[in-house]
């Protein structure tokens, strides 16, 4: 790969809504977008999706675009590499979020030179033509919890994730499960009950939910080995697994287990995939986050969503859903509660550099020095 210039982006995308979970609130969408360009015009682009607080993991936006600016990419161009995973070997793993980022822009410009498919190309596996949408409902009032879901049963969604939190999570979920029936209900705590409130976790057996997801607030995986066993309803991990050897603790419970897929909290493209073929070989159940991001982003997760094994729909809803104007043409959209999976080039849509620039707060350029060889 002829790596020419690298743009670092900071990004700014206003919230139709105020995304509220137990541990954060998310009002303005701030992500960091990279544009890496070859010697002869493509260019390739990849999001870095952490946040600008630590609620969801201790990477936050600003640690990120220090580690790309003074580490990550000076490095890079000071070397050459002949494929994007080659970054694996000579960044350490400090920063995952960024290091993910980086690595999608690179995958994006390799696979567009290739004039191929990114995930396909990576996976060498047929995807699903199309994918049935899932929805996340952050914390908010009953009536409106109310409200929003059944606009979402009108709009074809068949399986929501509800946050909750240890002060009513069991009674407004019970109250949803018995007045939507048809929906497939799985609930999210962001980590914030206790293993002490193991008995009111226990209850949520009640409900035939699809999985609890971060239930426990807890330093390792394994103090919940009794507690797992003791389950009917899956547990499923998100923020708690970031690297493959958490990943193997899971494999060790007794009870069932789920884990939520997301690109940037794993590292990469590279460790994601290690990380579903771990899930298929030891029978965990896999299925595709989101990360209330762009469609740069967003995107790789759609068509991750395509390939054989998930076990429920993803956190994938509209691009309108979040946002007035994403980043991406066409946008993420699910007509009747499904979408076509697109499978273009690259990450397989355009980027909207109109909409891209609108939105663009600062921007940092880098430009390739001489390159030696490594």
């Amino acid at each position: 790969m002829k790596i020419n210039r690298i743009t670092l982006s900071h990004v700014q995308l206003p919230m139709k809504f105020n995304f509220k979970t137990a541990k954060g609130e998310v009002k303005y969408r701030d992500t960091i977008i990279l544009k890496v360009e070859d010697d002869i015009g493509l260019a390739g682009f990849g999001e870095v999706v952490s946040f600008t607080t630590p609620f969801y993991t201790s990477e936050t936006f600003d640690a990120s675009w220090e580690k790309l600016e003074k580490d990550y990419i000076p490095k890079l161009l000071a070397h050459s590499i002949s494929h994007p995973f080659d970054i694996h070997q000579c960044f350490d793993n400090a920063s995952p979020m960024a290091i993910a980022g980086l690595e999608n822009a690179l995958l994006d410009l390799y696979f567009k030179e290739k004039n191929e498919n990114l995930i396909v190309g990576l996976f060498q596996e047929k995807l699903q033509e199309k994918i049935p949408r899932g929805a996340v409902l952050g914390d908010m009032p009953l009536e409106q919890l109310f409200k929003e879901t059944d606009q979402l049963v009108q709009s074809g969604v068949g399986r929501i994730k509800v946050k909750i939190s240890p002060k009513d999570g069991f009674e407004r979920t019970k109250l949803l499960v018995e007045k939507f029936p048809q929906i497939r209900f799985a609930v999210d705590a962001n980590r914030s009950f206790s293993l002490n409130d193991w008995a009111e976790i226990k209850k949520f057996d009640q409900l035939n939910l699809v999985c609890i997801e971060e239930a426990f607030d807890i330093m390792h995986l394994s103090e919940l080995t009794e507690i797992s066993s003791r389950l009917a309803t899956p547990l499923c991990f998100d923020e708690s697994v970031q690297t493959l050897s958490e990943l193997t603790e899971i494999a060790k419970l007794p009870g069932k287990t789920m884990l939520n897929i997301k690109i940037g909290r794993l590292g990469g493209l590279y460790q994601t995939m290690k990380a579903i073929d771990f899930c298929r070989h030891r029978k965990i159940g896999f299925w595709v986050g989101s990360m209330v991001e762009s469609g740069i982003s967003k995107i790789l997760h759609v068509q991750l969503a395509a390939l054989a094994g998930n076990v429920m729909a993803g956190d994938l809803s509209d691009s309108q859903h979040y946002f007035d104007e994403d980043l991406i043409n066409p946008e993420i959209s699910f007509p009747n509660g499904w979408m076509l999976v697109p499978t273009g080039v690259g990450i397989g849509v355009a980027v909207n550099e109109d909409a891209f620039s609108r939105a663009t707060i600062r921007t940092t350029e880098f430009r390739v020095p001489e390159i030696r060889k490594i």
